[in-house]
């Protein structure tokens, strides 16, 4: 039997999101592990009497105070209270900005949360490309209520490369469902207000698709005009008790036309939302 982790506060103090020193923190806590950090997030602080405050709780719990402040005001406030306290702290920043401004004889503009236009919004963009990828043909129904977006439709209508264009273009996390020929979707489909886009081809498109693919597919039946056709009845029939559902028709689209569709109808529902 292992022995158990030690637990670790771990304060982290931001004048932005605070998203930037979490990472690097987690980078840095993946190479130990026997440690089981308890993270307290402090985003957004500009006063001395914040930091002081933060800094008392740390001192409760014998935790660490992470911060990245680019207030040089601020992380000589730090300096100062921790003496008081006895708390062990990192500056992320403070550091390295006084190293760049002596090497290059340059000075920085001081401004909290620049980094946020670019490093979070790659963060953003991995994180919707994750639940995209988590939430492909029916996975992930527990946290389906998180995706921006839901698509169904039979098999090979392209809701798989059209969720990872939406994912990759537009950073939405999109969920896809398959409709399978007398099986019921999840309760879900139903139930949340999340836009939903139902995906429909002509029977014979869908066929001759499917007949290039018939090496990975499962019944026998699977490309047959006659079975594809039924599967499609079905799926309309399912789209017909799904309130609110937009239908595009995917028949000799591209994956950026389907797209463009769906963010044109987006946006219409977000403006009657405003």
């Amino acid at each position: 039997m292992s022995p158990p982790k030690k637990k670790l506060h771990i304060f982290i103090v931001s004048d932005a999101t605070g998203t930037t020193a979490e990472m690097v923190i987690n980078a840095v806590l993946v190479q130990f592990k026997d440690i089981k950090p308890v993270f307290k997030k402090f985003p957004y602080i500009r006063t001395k009497e914040q930091i002081t405050a933060i800094l008392s709780q740390a001192n409760v719990v014998e935790g660490i105070v992470i911060y990245s402040l680019v207030s040089q005001e601020l992380r000589s406030w730090i300096r100062k209270e921790k003496l008081k306290m006895d708390i062990f702290t990192i500056d992320l920043l403070g550091p390295i900005l006084e190293r760049i401004r002596k090497v290059w004889d340059a000075i920085p503009v001081l401004e909290p949360g620049l980094l946020r236009g670019i490093g979070e919004e790659s963060i953003r963009l991995a994180e919707s490309i994750d639940f995209t990828l988590k939430h492909d043909d029916g996975q992930g129904l527990e946290t389906m209520e998180k995706a921006n977006l839901i698509i169904l439709g039979v098999s090979r209508t392209s809701k798989t490369p059209t969720s990872l264009y939406l994912s990759c273009n537009h950073g939405l996390k999109v969920a896809n469902v398959p409709i399978i020929l007398g099986v019921k979707p999840p309760d879900k489909v139903f139930l949340l207000k999340t836009q939903k886009i139902g995906f429909t081809i002509a029977p014979e498109r869908l066929a001759f698709i499917r007949q290039k693919r018939l090496e990975y597919a499962g019944p026998i039946d699977y490309a047959d005009t006659t079975h594809v056709k039924k599967e499609l009845a079905y799926c309309h029939r399912i789209f017909n008790h799904i309130k609110g559902l937009q239908v595009i028709d995917v028949t000799n689209s591209s994956i950026e036309e389907i797209a463009n569709r769906i963010m044109e109808g987006r946006q219409e529902m977000l403006g009657r939302k405003s």
